[in-house]
């Protein structure tokens, strides 16, 4: 870090006013006094400015520098919990959809997600409105539309889990249909009825969708947010996401926060 003597304008102006006020009572002593004393009052105003401004630059770098730490920090917690979301979203999509890409009975051959479907995975704006001040409140923007896509998409799950489990299966076991049965989708759709095909279609699509954009979403906007805070915090520690699973024929491949 290249050291500053007047890092902002405040300072300066600050520097200016003490140094003109010094100014103005050696001018005002010179009159009544030899050069001797006059000499022992410069050098005593000048020590005492001196003291009083590296002793406020030293105060002011040291908030400078906490302030840079709690930032970087914040920032590091964001991208973690962008790395989270983006393995919730990949691995569902991994587990469930995907083994039933091109699958016509994929509206009721996805079974229901178990676990928590509903994470409450929230990005603390505050503490990484730095940005706004940095110049980059464009990736503030893009933050809020996946955090709205990814409750559309957690909203979608649990809609969709609550229809299989509470209509589908009981229709599906009352016709003697277990998992895995060869159904044709005409009975599918008269065991379960004309409506409750028609919804069901209709949120496997939308969740299809969602799903994708959310795990391409939340990938590209990692490295966008950890490109932008190694620019800001050069040399520091910023962690980025890393996947598991490198392999090139793998895809929703687990990832995690690393360094």
């Amino acid at each position: 870090m290249s050291f500053k003597l007047f890092p902002s304008s405040h300072e300066r102006t600050i520097s200016i006013a003490i140094a003109s006020f010094c100014v103005g009572v050696m001018v005002g002593l010179m009159p009544g006094l030899d050069a001797k004393t006059i000499a022992g009052a410069v050098a005593t105003l000048v020590a005492a400015f001196a003291g009083a401004f590296f002793a406020y630059k030293f105060n002011a770098d040291r908030e400078r520098q906490r302030k840079d730490e709690i930032d970087l920090a914040s920032a590091n917690k964001a991208i973690f919990t962008l790395v989270r979301i983006y393995n919730y979203i990949a691995g569902f999509n991994k587990q469930f959809l995907k083994p039933y890409a091109g699958n016509p009975t994929a509206y009721v051959a996805i079974q229901p997600s178990l676990g928590n479907s509903n994470p409450d995975w929230k990005l603390d704006y505050d503490s990484i409105s730095f940005l706004i001040s940095e110049n980059k409140f464009g990736i503030l923007t893009e933050l809020t539309e996946l955090e709205e896509l990814f409750t559309i998409f957690t909203e979608t799950v649990k809609t969709r889990n609550d229809i299989h489990l509470n209509i589908i299966q009981p229709a599906m076991e009352d016709a003697g249909i277990i998992n895995g049965s060869s159904v044709s989708l005409d009975d599918i759709d008269r065991i379960i009825g004309d409506r409750s095909s028609e919804i069901m279609k209709s949120l496997t699509t939308e969740l299809v969708d969602i799903t994708q954009r959310g795990e391409e979403k939340s990938e590209t906007l990692i490295q966008k947010l950890h490109e932008i805070m190694v620019g800001i915090f050069p040399g520091k520690n910023v962690i980025r996401m890393e996947k598991l699973n490198t392999s090139s024929n793998t895809d929703g491949d687990e990832a995690a926060a690393g360094s």
